[in-house]
C-alpha cells in the first residue's frame, strides 16, 4: 500500500473512524497560446494532492491537502474528523464494496513525457503559420493552443481497496478568421491524442482555414420549416448540454429534464447514446472511477428509450441501486457524478449520403447561445451559422439564424445518423457523427 494513504488511514482508524478513503493524485499541464507569431501565454505547471474522506455514524467528513509532511497528514485527518461531525447523517454515506477493475491498456503514452517545450511551442507557432500560408482570405489567427497533460490517481480505502492508473492527453486548437471586403468570418478545428505525435497538424489547420473561408458571403435566409443537417462539432455541443442531466444526483434533485422518464421514449428510434469508460480513443477513458468502482460502458439511451441514469455509490444507495462507475473528482473535492466519452452512436451513412437525403434544407455548423439551455425543461434558443442544402450539396454559406425548442423534442426528430464520428470537449469527451433532423423552425428575415 502506497505509505501515505496507510499512515493516513491508520490514524483515521485510531481516531474513530469508521471507514476512510484516500485519494492521491499528481500531474502535469503545459498549455502555450500563440498570437501573431509570438507567445501569448504559456503555462507550465505541475500539481500533487490528497483528499481524505472519512466515515462514522453515516456522516462524512471531507479535508485535502498538497502537502505530505506527517503534520500536514495529522491535520488532513484531524480536519476530515471535525468536518464531519457538523455534517448530517444519511444512510446512504458508504464506501462502495472493492471490486477489481480490468487494466485498460493505451491510456498513457510514455513518449509524451520526452517531447521537450519548444517542440510543443513550434505546433501551436506552427498551425498559425500553415494556417495564413494556405488561404489568403485568412490573414490572421485568433486562438492557436496546444496543450496537453498528464495524471497520476492512486485510491486506498479500509476496505482493502488499492487501485491506480495513469493517464496522458495531448490537443491542438485552431481558431482562424477570414477576412473579405469588410467581412469576416471564424473557423475552428480540434485535434486530439494520447501525445503529440498522435495530432494531426496538417488536418486541423486545413479545416479550421476551410471553416472560416467558406463562411464568407453569409447571408442570412427567409423563416422557413426545413431539414437541418447538424455537423459532429454541433451535435456533440447539443449531447454536452444533456449530459447533466443524465446524472442521478440531477434527477434526484429534480434538476434533470430526464427526471421520471426512466423506459420512456425520450428519442427517435435509431439514436442510442452511451456513457463509455473503457472506449479506447476516448481521452475520458479510465479503468475505475473517483471512488475506484470498475468503470464500464453504460447505455442510457438505447433505440430510443432512456435506460439508464449515471451514478456514483451515494447515489446508487439513495435508490436502492447499483453504482455504474461515474464516480468523478478531483483531490480537492468529494466524488459527484459526472460523464465520461459520452457517444451518440454513429450509423452507417457517410456525410455525403446523408446530405443527398436533404433536398432543400440546412447544415449547422456553429451554434451560439448553448450556456442559455434550461437544463430542466430543456428550452433552448440557439444561433445557427452554416451552410444551405440544395439538392444533397452544401451552397450558401447562411448567418443570423435562430432555432427555438426542447432539447427531448429536438432528439425525438432525429431521422438519420452518419458514420463520422468525431469528438471534442463539451460538457465532458463528447462524440458524435453528423445528424439529420427531420425539420426545424429556423428563424431568419
Amino acid at each position: 500500500m502506497n505509505p501515505i494513504g496507510e499512515r493516513v488511514l491508520e490514524r483515521c482508524k485510531k481516531l474513530g473512524s469508521e471507514d476512510a478513503e484516500v485519494y492521491l493524485s499528481r500531474g502535469t499541464e503545459f498549455t502555450v497560446r500563440v498570437y501573431n507569431r509570438e507567445i501569448e501565454s504559456l503555462v507550465s505547471a505541475e500539481s500533487r494532492g490528497i483528499g481524505l474522506r472519512t466515515f462514522r455514524e453515516h456522516r462524512v467528513g471531507f479535508s485535502y491537502t498538497s502537502e505530505t509532511e506527517p503534520d500536514a497528514l495529522d491535520s488532513l485527518v484531524d480536519d476530515a474528523l471535525l468536518n464531519g461531525r457538523y455534517n448530517h447523517a444519511d444512510e446512504a454515506n458508504v464506501l462502495p464494496v472493492p471490486q477489481p477493475a480490468d487494466p485498460l491498456a493505451g491510456l498513457a503514452s510514455p513518449a509524451l513525457s520526452r517531447v521537450e517545450p519548444q517542440r510543443k511551442i513550434e505546433f501551436a507557432l506552427e498551425m498559425e503559420r500553415r494556417a495564413t500560408s494556405l488561404d489568403p482570405r485568412v490573414r490572421r489567427v485568433s486562438d492557436a493552443v496546444y496543450s496537453d497533460g498528464t495524471g497520476e490517481v492512486e485510491i486506498v480505502n479500509s476496505r482493502g481497496l488499492q487501485a491506480s492508473f495513469a493517464r496522458t492527453i495531448a490537443y491542438g486548437v485552431l481558431e482562424t478568421i477570414a477576412e473579405q471586403d469588410s467581412e469576416m468570418q471564424s473557423g475552428f478545428a480540434f485535434t486530439h491524442g494520447r501525445d503529440m505525435e498522435e495530432l494531426d497538424l496538417a488536418g486541423v489547420v486545413q479545416e479550421a482555414v476551410e471553416n472560416a473561408a467558406g463562411l464568407l458571403g453569409a447571408r442570412p435566409v427567409k423563416t422557413a420549416t426545413v431539414p437541418v443537417v447538424l455537423h459532429p462539432h454541433a451535435a456533440a455541443m447539443i449531447l454536452g448540454v444533456l449530459a447533466s442531466s443524465f446524472s442521478a444526483d440531477a434527477v434526484i434533485k429534480r434538476r434533470s429534464l430526464l427526471a421520471g422518464k426512466l423506459g420512456e421514449q425520450v428519442a427517435a428510434g435509431i439514436v442510442t447514446i452511451t456513457d463509455d469508460a473503457r472506449l479506447p480513443e476516448g481521452l475520458a477513458s479510465r479503468p475505475f472511477d473517483g471512488e475506484g468502482v470498475p468503470s464500464r460502458r453504460n447505455e442510457l439511451i438505447a433505440d430510443g428509450v432512456l435506460k439508464s441514469y449515471l451514478h456514483n455509490t451515494y447515489t446508487a444507495a439513495r435508490t436502492s441501486g447499483q453504482s455504474t462507475g461515474s464516480a468523478v473528482r478531483s483531490y480537492k473535492s468529494v466524488p459527484e457524478v459526472g460523464v465520461s466519452n459520452l457517444v451518440l452512436k454513429p450509423g452507417e451513412l457517410t456525410k455525403d449520403a446523408l446530405l443527398a437525403r436533404v433536398d432543400n434544407g440546412l447544415h449547422v455548423s456553429q451554434l451560439s447561445g448553448l450556456n442559455t439551455v434550461n437544463p430542466v425543461s430543456g428550452e433552448f434558443s440557439l444561433g445557427l451559422t452554416g451552410h444551405w442544402i440544395e439538392h444533397g450539396r452544401l451552397t450558401t454559406p447562411v448567418k443570423e439564424l435562430t432555432v427555438a425548442g426542447n432539447v427531448i423534442a429536438l432528439l425525438k426528430k432525429v431521422v438519420a445518423v452518419g458514420s463520422d464520428l468525431r469528438f471534442m470537449f463539451a460538457g465532458g469527451f463528447c462524440g458524435s457523427p453528423t445528424v439529420l433532423i427531420e425539420e426545424l423552425p429556423v428563424g431568419g428575415l
